[in-house]
C-alpha cells in the first residue's frame, strides 16, 4: 500500500531496511521531549524494544511517511488491541506514532491517512491512546476528532480515544 498525500508525501509500509532510521526518529523525539521538559517516552525504546519493531514491520503493520527519500514519520496501524483484549470491536488502533523533530503538522497528515484507511477497510473506529497527564496531546487528539473513551493503566496511566468512521 503506497499513497501520496496532498503535500507530496509518500505513505507506505515499512521494510526491514527502514528499521534504523525509524528507531532514530524515536531517539530524536525522546531527546526533544526531555529538552522541553515534557514527561513523555522516558523509557519508550525500553518498553518497545527493537525486536517489537521488527515483528511489527514483518507483520505488515508498521508504516512510514517519506518526504522525498527521508523518513519523517512512523506508526503502527493494527487490529490488535492493547486495551483489555478488545477482540469484538471493528477497530484499527494507532500505536508508536512518531514524527521527525523539526517537521510541523505531520500528525494531521497521519490522522487523515489513517482515517481513510479505516473507512476503506470498513472498520467502524480508529483508536489511539496517550499519557493521561499529557494535556496538550489529549487536546490535539480531540481537535482531530478523537473522542474520549476511557482511562486505564498499562505501562502508564493512559487515555483511550476513538474516531468513529461513520460520523
Amino acid at each position: 500500500m503506497e499513497r501520496e498525500t496532498n503535500n507530496k508525501l509518500c505513505f507506505q509500509k515499512a521494510q526491514i531496511e527502514d528499521l534504523e532510521p525509524i528507531l532514530e526518529l524515536y531517539i530524536q523525539r525522546m531527546q526533544w521531549f526531555k529538552q522541553k521538559g515534557i514527561k513523555q517516552w522516558g523509557k519508550y525504546l525500553k518498553n518497545h524494544p527493537k525486536e517489537e519493531f521488527v515483528k511489527t514491520i514483518e507483520n505488515g503493520n508498521y508504516y512510514i511517511l517519506k518526504k522525498q527519500n527521508e523518513i519523517i514519520a512512523g506508526l503502527e496501524i493494527s487490529t490488535n488491541s492493547n486495551f483489555g483484549n478488545d477482540t469484538t470491536s471493528n477497530a484499527y488502533y494507532l500505536y508508536k506514532v512518531v514524527t521527525k523533530v523539526g517537521y510541523k503538522n505531520i500528525g494531521s497528515e497521519i490522522f487523515e491517512i489513517a482515517k481513510n484507511i479505516t473507512k476503506e477497510s470498513g472498520k467502524k473506529y480508529l483508536r489511539l491512546d496517550c499519557l493521561s497527564s499529557n494535556k496538550k496531546l489529549n487536546e490535539l487528539y480531540e481537535k482531530h476528532g478523537f473522542k474520549y473513551v476511557k482511562e486505564g493503566e498499562s505501562f502508564y496511566h493512559y487515555t483511550l480515544r476513538e474516531w468513529k468512521a461513520n460520523e
